[in-house]
C-alpha cells in the first residue's frame, strides 16, 4: 500500500511540475523566473519539481491528524485532473466545423458524439467527487472539496479580472511548425 502511495505521489508531483514549468515558461504564475529554470546537467525544471514536492508534503501532513482532509485532497485532485480534460473537449464540441483541422488521429463523424459522451462523463465524475462520502453530515465528516474548489476558482477568477488579463498573453510558442507539410519518416 505504501508503495502505491509513493508512486502515485511521484506521478502527481511529476505532472504538477510539468504544469508549473509550462505556466512559468509562459509567465503565468508568480516568481516564474525561478520555476522555469532547467537544470543544466539533468535537463529538468528542478525548481518546479522541488516546489511541487514541498507543497505536496505540506498539504499532505495534516492528513495524519485530520481524516476529512484525505477525502478533500483526493476529490480536489481528481476534479482538477479530470476536469482539465473538459476544457479542450468542450472547445472541440462547440468549434465550427470549418475552423477545425483534423490531425493524424481523427474519429470523423463519431468525433462530436464521443466528445459529448466524454464531456458528460467528466461532469458526472466531478459532481460525484463533490458529494459527501459519509452520513450523517457533520463538520467532521463534511467533504470540503466544494468549498476548496470554489475558493480556488474564485481567487483565480478575481486575479484574472483584476490583474492577469492585462499582461498574460497565453502560451509562448517556442517551436516553429511548418504549415501544410507533413514530415514522413
Amino acid at each position: 500500500m505504501w508503495g502505491s502511495f509513493f508512486f502515485a505521489g511521484l506521478s502527481v508531483t511529476t505532472s504538477a511540475a510539468r504544469v508549473v514549468y509550462a505556466f512559468s515558461r509562459d509567465g503565468g504564475i508568480p516568481f516564474a523566473r525561478i520555476w522555469r529554470k532547467v537544470h543544466p546537467k539533468y535537463k529538468v525544471p528542478a525548481n518546479a519539481v522541488w516546489l511541487c514536492a514541498i507543497l505536496s508534503i505540506l498539504l499532505g501532513l495534516p492528513i495524519l491528524k485530520i481524516d476529512t482532509l484525505f477525502t478533500a485532497i483526493t476529490s480536489i485532485s481528481t476534479i482538477g485532473w479530470v476536469g482539465g480534460y473538459a476544457v479542450p473537449i468542450f472547445a472541440r464540441m462547440i468549434m465550427p466545423k470549418e475552423n477545425f483541422k483534423p490531425g493524424p488521429f481523427y474519429l470523423g463523424r463519431a468525433s462530436r458524439p464521443i466528445c459529448l459522451i466524454a464531456f458528460l462523463w467528466i461532469c458526472y465524475t466531478c459532481s460525484v467527487f463533490l458529494l459527501p462520502t459519509v452520513y450523517p453530515l457533520t463538520w467532521k465528516t463534511l467533504n470540503y472539496a466544494p468549498i476548496a474548489v470554489s475558493a480556488a476558482l474564485g481567487v483565480i477568477t478575481l486575479w484574472w479580472l483584476v490583474d492577469a488579463r492585462k499582461w498574460f498573453k497565453g502560451p509562448v510558442r517556442n517551436i516553429v511548425i511548418q504549415q501544410d507539410k507533413v514530415l514522413q519518416g
